[in-house]
């Protein structure tokens, strides 16, 4: 499997909106966008898979006026070429699983909400990748996502885990890894934000309280308030997100350095012991 052309399905969606003068836009995408990716998630309806969608980044239905536009300049700047081609590579980099990557136009958001809801997104899982774009994202900033969240499939395929029996430990990991393979691949400059926001002394008294004692907390459900926050303490943002990567790149730096794949083939416990926040 590689990148699907998602523009068919869009342009059918935005036409089937057209005849029907916006008719129930969220009706017509999720039969023309979520309907055909049941064959990738025969275990979730259409209705869920588009509600878990829109939560990570797809764009509003009620944007289909513009949305034509969109993909033909994301089209013009040949983000399906591209990312098609780099995720060719670092496949082959990582030996990692082959899968259908979708790629859809990104939710469009008010000036004043950038900070919170990115211009970029993307979510993966063990068998499919999303990716939610504009057309304006650099190309850089496509490949730093991709090689993000495809990290997060060789990851899971790695762990051969449901989310309901992921804990806390392999959460942070997940996204460590993630984040430490866009450093390795490109560079410390395309590396998100919240890699910098704290430091170690900054977290350490927060991971040995509240972090060791939950590691072994099961679901990813139960991880959200660990991993992004909740812009009070004890949980600042981002919080585990960053304690993820700094375990990851401490690690590395204390142990390494590993070929291309070594990294996501080692266990949570392996990399917690051997990094900066050891247990």
């Amino acid at each position: 499997m590689s990148v699907i052309q998602t523009q068919t399905w869009l342009y059918e969606f935005v036409n089937r909106c057209e005849e029907q003068i916006g008719g129930n836009s969220h009706f017509i995408q999720c039969e023309t966008i979520c309907v055909p990716l049941v064959e990738a998630f025969p275990k979730i309806n259409p209705e869920e898979l588009q509600y878990e969608l829109l939560n990570h980044g797809l764009f509003d239905s009620i944007d289909w006026v513009t949305l034509g536009n969109t993909v033909i300049e994301m089209e013009l700047h040949n983000i399906w070429g591209i990312v098609d081609h780099e995720y060719k590579l670092i496949r082959d980099l990582w030996n990692g699983p082959k899968i259908p990557i979708f790629i859809f136009p990104v939710k469009k958001v008010n000036v004043e909400l950038i900070d919170r809801f990115p211009t970029k997104s993307g979510v993966a899982y063990k068998g499919a990748l999303f990716l939610f774009l504009s057309a304006e994202v650099p190309i850089e900033e496509i490949k730093a996502l991709l090689a993000h969240e495809y990290n997060h499939v060789c990851r899971l395929n790695y762990l051969g885990l449901s989310p309901e029996k992921i804990p806390l430990k392999d959460s942070l990991i997940i996204e460590g890894l993630g984040e430490y393979a866009v450093k390795d691949l490109y560079g410390e400059k395309w590396l998100a934000p919240w890699t910098n926001l704290y430091s170690f002394n900054d977290t350490a008294e927060i991971w040995a309280k509240y972090f060791i004692p939950s590691l072994n907390l099961v679901g990813i459900g139960n991880h959200g308030h660990f991993l992004y926050g909740n812009d009070r303490n004890p949980f600042p943002k981002w919080i585990g997100y960053y304690i993820g990567f700094q375990i990851v790149d401490s690690f590395e730096k204390k142990n390494g350095p590993f070929n291309n794949y070594e990294l996501y083939c080692k266990s949570s416990e392996e990399l917690i012991a051997g990094s900066s926040y050891y247990l």
